[in-house]
């Protein structure tokens, strides 16, 4: 089971990569379009940083979403379905949902029916 995310452990992790980068927090700041003391609240673990700054980070360090919020990216050990594979899935959800909106359109025309006769 994946562990409860720390604002602490990211803060260390995103503070990590600047200093290996040999950035000064100013620098990332920027890159952010944060102030240098809201940026310095994430490296000290004293908030969350927004999806756009995580996105940001992920791209400037190149590391996935998964590697800055768990320090681990088993995204490579995934196997890769074929393309042919995730059509056929989507095509059997669709067809689920199709028939799901079908029943959701009867019982609300019943509904419907049942009002105009009271």
């Amino acid at each position: 089971m994946q562990e409860i995310l720390s604002k602490k452990i990211l803060g260390k992790r995103i503070k990590s990569l600047r200093l290996e980068n040999a950035y000064a927090q100013v620098d990332v700041a920027n890159l952010l379009s944060l102030s240098r003391s809201n940026y310095s609240q994430i490296e000290l673990g004293n908030q969350y940083p927004t999806f756009n700054t995580l996105c940001v980070l992920s791209r400037h360090y190149k590391k996935s979403y998964e590697w800055l919020l768990h320090g681990e990216d088993h995204s490579e050990q995934l196997p890769i379905q074929p393309v042919a594979g995730l059509i056929d899935e989507l095509e059997i959800s669709l067809k689920n949902f199709s028939l799901c909106l079908e029943k959701l359109e009867n019982e609300l025309q019943n509904i419907k029916t049942r009002i105009a006769v009271s």
